[in-house]
């Protein structure tokens, strides 16, 4: 399948004053998931707590797969890669999703030294699951609760009452010893090949606008065209340049949406420099061609790396 929006997400979620948000998702008829519950691959800076509280889920997180069923909990640490596939319409989920600076501390007491900031700077990190058997899950489900309460209530106060259940839960990820080094979770080996991934991936969608070729990108990576289409596809299940494309397409698709432009000028702002190869492309991606794309409208479309646009009982 190919990606749509960036990897990166560039969601903000919240604002500067209240950067948390918590979010109720189902999948299911009438629901911008049909069919099931689906998130291509992304990443971003913002922690992420999720809540299975019905239906069976597959977890990718750190390009390893494991499945989570109701009363799981998972923990994304700030950056992980992550997708998430609901195993069919049966599958609702919680999410709250925080910049994790609003756990920073100015005084540099035990709490801010053993546990702060060394999670800030990616020195250690969460354990990614927990299950209801699981030391702590009762305390930690609990403190979840009230937390996604107040936050999808938005009463006077909520943001601060959910802040204070952010710092309970943490303390009982030091009490549960639920906190590890990075270098313990994630091998090295390991750690290098995601690293590799995100940059190959951030540069594609810093420079779509620009001609691209697979050996220019061997160049910029320092190895020749052949490892890395290999490297890639190992991961995305893609080559470079179909990620390339896929991306362009999914900015053609807002800029049609959006702006009045003509398709011409939104082939050239894409990096399509022939116009007949960008309908070609585009009709391969999206079953029509850019102009009946933009005549149909708001059909629907939603966007599986941004879900919060979609997202019902949402608190902004």
């Amino acid at each position: 399948m190919y990606p749509d929006l960036s990897l990166r997400e560039n969601v903000t979620h919240g604002t500067r004053e209240c950067p948390l948000r918590t979010m109720h998702f189902q999948a299911g008829e009438g629901t911008p998931y049909p069919d099931h519950f689906f998130v291509k691959r992304h990443w971003h800076e913002y922690v992420e707590f999720i809540l299975i509280t019905k239906g069976t889920y597959l977890f990718e997180i750190n390009l390893e797969n494991q499945i989570l069923e109701e009363g799981d909990i998972c923990m994304l640490n700030s950056g992980e890669p992550h997708e998430i596939t609901g195993q069919g319409r049966a599958a609702m989920h919680e999410v709250v999703l925080f910049d994790p600076r609003i756990l920073d501390f100015s005084y540099g007491d035990q709490w801010q030294q053993e546990y702060m900031e060394p999670f800030l700077k990616k020195a250690l990190v969460i354990q990614n699951v927990l299950h209801p058997r699981q030391k702590g899950y009762g305390e930690i489900r609990s403190a979840f609760e009230r937390l996604m309460d107040r936050g999808l209530s938005r009463e006077s106060g909520w943001y601060i009452s959910c802040k204070l259940s952010l710092l309970e839960i943490f303390y009982k990820f030091t009490e549960h010893q639920l906190f590890f080094p990075a270098g313990d979770v994630i091998s090295p080996s390991s750690s290098r090949k995601i690293k590799r991934y995100k940059e190959i991936v951030s540069f594609m969608e810093e420079h779509y606008q620009d001609s691209l070729s697979l050996p220019q990108l061997g160049e910029q990576f320092g190895c020749n065209s052949q490892y890395l289409c290999r490297f890639f596809r190992e991961i995305a299940g893609v080559s470079p340049v179909q990620y390339l494309i896929g991306y362009r397409i999914e900015r053609a698709c807002q800029l049609l949406e959006r702006s009045s432009q003509p398709v011409t000028d939104v082939a050239l702002e894409c990096g399509f420099e022939n116009i007949s190869y960008f309908i070609r492309k585009f009709r391969e991606l999206r079953g029509c061609t850019p102009s009946e794309y933009r005549k149909a409208g708001d059909h629907g479309r939603h966007s599986p790396r941004t879900p919060i646009a979609e997202a019902k009982n949402i608190s902004q």
